[in-house]
């Protein structure tokens, strides 16, 4: 018996013509954390949170392939039940310290400054590098993604 999550993707990619795709599951945040998932999975599908970003080491250590232009991700809640279908637009490999000020606001997060931005995001990357007995620095390339809401239940 297909998943909720298989059945919408079938619905989706059905009703929009889509051939030879796949999808993946994903949720913004920490699963540990519910209350930051529901919070994120809130500003997407409010259309506020339209950015994101890690560490090009989180990729490598967790063997995951890098967001690219078309993956499609049926998006969870906290309860990681799917809520929407969301689409990569964008995909980019930016140094840390060059992180623009539009894609910081689009994350949607903190007071949604570069300067916020940076300072959350030095210490959320060097805390998920530290899981791989890894370093992160300001000088390491960062994943930068844009996503867009193609689909909400």
């Amino acid at each position: 018996m297909a998943t909720t999550a298989e059945k919408i993707w079938t619905a989706f990619s059905e009703s929009h013509h889509l051939t030879n795709t796949t999808f993946q599951t994903r949720w913004f945040g920490e699963q540990s954390n519910p209350t930051e998932v529901q919070d994120l999975t809130d500003k997407i599908l409010a259309g506020d949170k339209i950015s994101t970003s890690k560490p090009l080491g989180y990729y490598s250590s967790e063997g995951e392939q890098i967001p690219q232009v078309g993956d499609y991700y049926v998006l969870l809640n906290a309860d990681m039940h799917p809520v929407g279908i969301i689409e990569t637009v964008v995909s980019e490999l930016v140094p840390f310290f060059r992180v623009s000020a539009e894609h910081a606001y689009n994350e949607a997060e903190g007071d949604r400054t570069l300067a916020d931005w940076q300072e959350r995001s030095k210490e959320k990357f060097a805390k998920q590098m530290k899981k791989y007995d890894r370093t992160f620095s300001t000088n390491d390339p960062v994943v930068c993604e844009e996503i867009k809401l193609v689909f909400k239940i």
